[in-house]
C-alpha cells in the first residue's frame, strides 16, 4: 500500500503566477514558507515548497491571492526531472495541491500599491452591506466563510439535556 499526501500552512512568498498549458489548461505555480517548530529561545528555521494547481483552482488561487497571505495546501508530493540550460540533469520536488483554503480575511479596501495602479482591478470586493432577496445565494467565486465573526457562546452548552449514553 502506498500513501502520498502532505498538508502545509504556511504563507506565499511571492505572488501567484497564472499560466496556461498548450492545450488551454491554466496551471498556478507558487511557493511558502513553512516556518519549524523550535524550542523557546532557538532561531526560527523556515522550509519553502514550490506550489503547483490546475484548472478552477489555479484560477481562483491567481486571483485571490498575493504574497503574504497565509494559506492551507493539501495535496502530493511529487518529483520532476528535467535538464537545465547547462545540460545538466536535475530534480525538483514541488507539491500538487488538490486543496488550497485561504485562512485569512481578505481586504475590503484595496491595498495602497492596488489603489495607486488604476489600469489593475482590484484583487477584492466590498461584500454588499443587505442583500437584494434573503434566499439569493452569492456567487461562488466571491464566497469567503468568515471563521472570525462566529461567536461561540460556550455557557449555552449548560442548559443541553443529560448524555443518554451515561
Amino acid at each position: 500500500m502506498n500513501y502520498n499526501r502532505v498538508i502545509l500552512v504556511g504563507r506565499l512568498t511571492r505572488d501567484p503566477e497564472l499560466r496556461a498549458t498548450a492545450d488551454g489548461i491554466s496551471v498556478v505555480r507558487f511557493s511558502i514558507a513553512v516556518n519549524r517548530p523550535t524550542r523557546p529561545g532557538e532561531e526560527q528555521q523556515v522550509d519553502y515548497f514550490d506550489i503547483v494547481a490546475f484548472r478552477q483552482l489555479a484560477e481562483t488561487v491567481a486571483n485571490y491571492m498575493t504574497k503574504g497571505r497565509l494559506v492551507l495546501v493539501e495535496g502530493r508530493l511529487q518529483t520532476r526531472r528535467y535538464t537545465d540550460r547547462d545540460g545538466v540533469p536535475r530534480r525538483s520536488f514541488e507539491i500538487l495541491a488538490d486543496t488550497v483554503r485561504f485562512l485569512e480575511r481578505r481586504d475590503v479596501e484595496p491595498t495602497p500599491a492596488e489603489s495607486a495602479d488604476t489600469a489593475v482591478a482590484p484583487r477584492t470586493a466590498q461584500r454588499p452591506a443587505a442583500a437584494p432577496t434573503p434566499a439569493a445565494p452569492e456567487p461562488a467565486d466571491e464566497y469567503e466563510p468568515d471563521y472570525y465573526d462566529i461567536d461561540y457562546d460556550l455557557e449555552a452548552t449548560d442548559d443541553l439535556p443529560e448524555d443518554p449514553f451515561k
